[in-house]
């Protein structure tokens, strides 16, 4: 799916949401999840965020962001003694990001009559219809404002049921570095994770690098979870190293593979929406996946790209299972037009190409957009 970084109020956010080709597959009812931070663009909403969208950079545009709303951040400052400078905006953006994202989603929702799901930056909140506080801390003409209901922000995945109301919501337990040290996030808590009753079966959200820790997956597991959602948002390179791996798509298998091996018996389907676009100097890119346990060893010709096999790369152990849907990445892996190179040039190849998606690239932002879907038998309890 494209950044949605042109969507930069209410309207054209909900405008943008609504051309986005829902990913997801069908299972008596659809089930569409989405990406990780999709509520990430209404930061800029407003006439606050118009400098901040004319900024090249993150780091200046929420510099920017920050001085226009200054007033909100002192109070907030004032309420809860001790937070960031970070922390502070972030609440202050709390109806902001917050209101678009689910009264958008849940429309869509009930408009399509499907299960919804997808994740944003946002503190626990409190409806108001105070006037007093719609005035100081909602929008100019709104009959309502979402209010931060304690100092904490989270990343907090949402499931939407096929009537719009929302079932239930899963905060990020294991967070990232940048998570933590960058947008001063608090964790979720593990023991309050559960999966939702839905008509297939128990779903259950991981959030990117939750999907990655076997203590989180156990939590699921052992609640008969049958679905995991896995909303992504990578902002790294994708087709270069990890910090903890020669190749990042590699090592991503231990997500999307590695949570349906019999380490783990009731986690049958996997699905990986993985947002993807340039966010000024940010980038988000991935391949998305549907995935399903499986005795049998994995379609060789399924694979993410300059991948070699299905190995986790922790354990060491080979992966059983199958890839029933992949996204296109940019280009095509050079093994299936040039079966001679070696994997080392495949990578090196597919490396360069990743650097000119970067802002200022040959190819910037040309991230291809896509939908995949497969049909599935959800296992009965």
């Amino acid at each position: 799916m494209a950044s949605g970084a042109d969507a930069v109020n209410g309207l054209a956010y909900a405008t943008w949401l609504a051309q986005v080709q829902l990913f997801g597959f069908a299972i008596q009812l659809p089930v569409d999840p989405l990406g990780e931070i999709l509520g990430l663009p209404l930061a800029l909403a407003g006439r606050r965020g118009y400098l901040p969208r004319l900024m090249h950079t993150s780091n200046v545009a929420i510099s920017m962001l920050a001085l226009g709303y200054a007033r909100r951040i002192l109070y907030y400052r004032r309420r809860y003694s001790g937070i960031s400078l970070v922390r502070a905006l972030l609440l202050s953006l709390s109806d902001i990001m917050y209101r678009p994202f689910v009264t958008t989603l849940s429309q869509l929702a009930a408009k399509h009559a499907i299960y919804l799901s997808a994740s944003t930056i946002a503190p626990h909140v409190r409806r108001s219809t105070s006037e007093r506080e719609i005035r100081r801390l909602g929008q100019r003409q709104a009959h309502e404002v979402y209010l931060p209901d304690s100092p904490g922000v989270y990343n907090t995945g949402f499931l939407w049921g096929p009537d719009g109301h929302l079932i239930g919501t899963t905060d990020k337990v294991f967070l990232t570095a940048n998570e933590m040290s960058t947008l001063d996030l608090i964790p979720g808590d593990l023991d309050r994770v559960q999966p939702f009753e839905t008509e297939m079966g128990k779903v259950g959200i991981a959030i990117s690098l939750d999907a990655f820790t076997p203590e989180y997956l156990r939590t699921l597991d052992s609640q008969g979870t049958r679905i995991v959602i896995q909303n992504e948002a990578n902002d790294q390179t994708w087709a270069a190293p990890s910090h903890t791996y020669e190749w990042r798509p590699q090592e991503w298998l231990n997500s999307v593979l590695g949570c349906l091996q019999d380490d783990y018996p009731n986690l049958h389907y996997n699905i990986c929406p993985i947002q993807v676009g340039n966010f000024f100097d940010i980038i988000f890119d991935g391949q998305s996946t549907i995935t399903k346990k499986s005795e049998c060893d994995p379609d060789p010709r399924c694979n993410f790209v300059g991948n070699e096999g299905f190995v986790h790369t922790v354990t060491g152990k080979p992966m059983k299972g199958e890839v029933l849907a992949l996204s296109h990445w940019v280009v095509e892996d050079p093994r299936w037009t040039k079966p001679q190179v070696s994997l080392a040039e495949r990578r090196k190849a597919l490396e360069q190409i990743a650097k000119q998606l970067l802002p200022g690239g040959a190819r910037a932002n040309q991230y291809p957009e896509s939908v995949i879907w497969a049909d599935v038998d959800v296992p009965v309890s």
